[in-house]
């Protein structure tokens, strides 16, 4: 896959989530023609990736807080003992700490390379002229998305160092089919289901799909709405939902290690979000087979085909969504049509092993480009 020795991933970010998927995804890759190594911090979240990441063969490196005085030891330690040929930084909004980029140049790191995974979205000149002072350290920016590279094309970073690797994700290796999947979240296997997975923030919009339930249920009685995933609006979407008198059919989980599998419960994927980089769970959704109602917004609309493999709408409107999700509810021909057009376009352009022929690719040219 790529001719790099030596590759370390890096991130400051305490729950990694999606980013953390794509970190592991990338390391399965690689790990078989590399040494690879994973630094991060052993938090909850973090505790899962680094063990995935050793099951498939990377070395892993337990960081403390960037505050512990200890922490420039631990990252600058591991680069002398076992140096990188590549360094490869990921974060979200660019707003993390940076020092793992800044020691890694220090210990003489060939390549150093920073994954963004959410636009830019900040107005603070403040944090602007910080994110350029934190870059100066970084041979090339990947964005996960082409929008979301426009974003920082816009405030200024030049666009020799930015190049785009849309995410990818791997098919899924063990389903449990249709009606296991329902047995496992007690949902009757006749019963018309709607299912979006990820945190319960404001970011995702979960808000907007419990406004959209009443109006769905008009049409469809028994229709359940499953949110899988948990997180810090959990509580006032309960709430939310019980107070418009469908506490009944919105169901909610929790966090769930089988969220892949659980995909094959629904007749139809949804994801309200406000924004994304490039939403992995919509890939996954696509390599199952189901149409996708998204939101029109960085990131869902270069995954999303409007009218073909799913349906658009804008952000934050209710109504809107509920109309799109009642079209394909109603028509089970039309659901099978878009779900099969999702995981053709799914498998043209969105595989994991794709993202990392272009993630090499990267390595590649920069590791030319310090020989010179």
């Amino acid at each position: 896959m790529t001719a790099c020795r030596s590759i370390c991933f890096y991130t400051p970010s305490t729950d990694p989530s999606g980013m953390g998927a794509h970190m592991v995804d990338l390391i399965a890759e690689f790990a078989g023609t590399a040494d690879v190594a994973l630094m991060m911090r052993p938090t909850v979240g973090g505790r899962r990736l680094l063990d995935r990441a050793a099951e498939l063969g990377a070395r892993t490196v337990e960081l403390p807080s960037p505050r512990d005085p200890g922490f420039s030891a631990v990252v600058s330690d591991s680069l002398v003992t076992s140096p990188a040929d590549v360094f490869h930084c990921h974060v979200g909004t660019g707003c993390e700490d940076w020092d793992g980029v800044r020691l890694a140049r220090r210990a003489g790191c060939p390549a150093v390379v920073q994954s963004q995974h959410l636009p830019y979205l900040v107005s603070s000149p403040r944090k602007r002229r910080a994110f350029h002072h934190a870059i100066e350290e970084v041979d090339r920016l990947i964005a996960v998305s082409e929008g979301l590279r426009r974003t920082y094309s816009r405030i200024g970073v030049p666009p020799e160092r930015l190049t785009t690797v849309p995410n990818g994700v791997a098919p899924l290796a063990d389903r449990i089919g249709r009606e296991a999947a329902r047995a496992a979240l007690g949902l009757d296997p006749r019963q018309p289901v709607v299912l979006t997975v990820g945190r319960l923030t404001h970011m995702k919009g979960q808000w907007h799909l419990v406004d959209a339930v009443p109006g769905l249920l008009g049409r469809f009685p028994d229709l359940a709405v499953v949110l899988v995933g948990d997180g810090p609006l959990r509580e006032a979407l309960e709430k939310r939902a019980a107070g418009l008198g469908v506490g009944g059919a919105v169901r909610f989980p929790g966090h769930r290690g089988d969220a892949r599998q659980l995909l094959a419960a629904a007749d139809v994927f949804v994801l309200p979000s406000r924004h994304e980089g490039l939403p992995l769970v919509a890939l996954e959704a696509m390599e199952e087979g189901l149409p996708v109602v998204g939101t029109r917004v960085i990131g869902t609309e270069e995954v999303v085909e409007d009218g073909v493999t799913g349906a658009l709408v804008r952000a934050g409107d209710p109504a809107a969504l509920g109309a799109a999700l009642a079209r394909l509810l109603a028509d089970p021909a039309l659901r099978r049509r878009q779900g099969d057009a999702g995981r053709r376009r799914y498998l043209a352009g969105f595989t994991r092993e794709r993202m990392a022929r272009d993630t090499a690719a990267v390595y590649e040219s920069v590791l030319r480009g310090a020989l010179w």
